[in-house]
């Protein structure tokens, strides 16, 4: 009779502690779908091929490129604004896989944990996890910029100071999010219970929604992709130690699966955002359609 009290008074808990969670996680998704919302019209373009006029490339850190922190920020939050009824069709279907996941994530990690194995540990320890830290990815985009700074290549410089910008605004988005859902991890209770959440008032630490690490390896691995889309091992090789940087998260016990699912999805919507928004969308005509004064087109997408 103790326990049976014990687990009611745990299950009434959970479920209050659940709804401000639920709540803010819909908020999110709103801002992280937006960046895959855009206008497929507008694809990344080779630098070489971008008039010198109108582009807002940084190859060094300059005024322009730390502006783009705040204007590349502002546009993850206003998209949403401009979305089309094909749009909300897709932002359902994130909404419904994320939501699926949960239900699965017991389930999920339950297996995970019982499939471990010597190799897998010390890869995942040594290797995969510092890739998502930013321990390996952080001095790997200084030497992409050094070499591209000896050889005189622009876009590797380029690149390198977007997938810095693409890092850190991806780091600073999930622990705004960790903030605001206060998400138990895997290891926090026992049996590991996915549906604890303390929400942004509860004066604990808990930080398990979404993955930092697979956000911050998506982001970089994204901006790297798509400057190099042409050579097609690039995005092979980014991809894939993205992913699975992802995985190791949940076979290490650190998050749930659909804690990654969604870190992962934020982070590589911030690098394409980040990439995309590399051509300037106010342009001047020098002439009008009455055939005097100008022109002002403002690009939307």
């Amino acid at each position: 009779m103790e326990m049976e009290g014990i687990n009611s008074s745990k299950s009434k808990i959970i479920g209050i502690r659940t709804k401000p969670a639920l709540v803010l996680l819909w908020l999110f998704l709103i801002i992280q779908f937006s960046v895959f919302a855009q206008d497929d019209t507008i694809a990344p373009k080779p630098l070489s091929s971008i008039p010198k006029d109108e582009r807002t490339l940084s190859t060094v850190p300059d005024k322009a490129y730390f502006v783009s922190y705040l204007t590349d920020s502002r546009d993850i939050v206003l998209f949403p604004v401009r979305w089309n009824k094909y749009q909300w069709i897709a932002f359902s279907g994130v909404v419904a896989v994320t939501a699926f996941l949960f239900t699965q994530d017991a389930t999920i990690q339950r297996i995970v944990q019982k499939n471990q194995n010597p190799f897998m540990n010390e890869a995942s320890t040594y290797g995969l996890e510092r890739l998502g830290s930013g321990l390996y990815t952080i001095p790997a985009l200084g030497l992409l910029y050094g070499v591209g700074a000896i050889i005189k290549n622009d876009k590797a410089r380029y690149t390198a100071l977007k997938g810095v910008e693409a890092y850190i605004i991806g780091f600073l988005a999930d622990n705004l999010i960790k903030q605001l859902t206060q998400r138990h991890r895997p290891y926090q209770d026992n049996p590991p219970n996915p549906w604890i959440w303390e929400g942004p008032f509860s004066g604990t630490i808990n930080s398990s929604f979404p993955s930092g690490h697979s956000t911050n390896i998506f982001a970089v691995a994204t901006v790297v992709a798509t400057s190099y889309s042409k050579t097609i091992w690039v995005p092979v090789l980014c991809y894939t130690l993205a992913g699975l940087t992802a995985a190791s998260r949940v076979y290490q016990n650190d998050h749930w699966f659909s804690d990654v699912f969604v870190g992962s999805a934020l982070g590589f919507g911030i690098g394409r955002l980040v990439m995309l928004n590399h051509i300037k969308k106010l342009k001047v005509l020098p002439v009008s359609s009455t055939g005097t004064g100008v022109t002002f087109i403002y690009q939307l997408d």
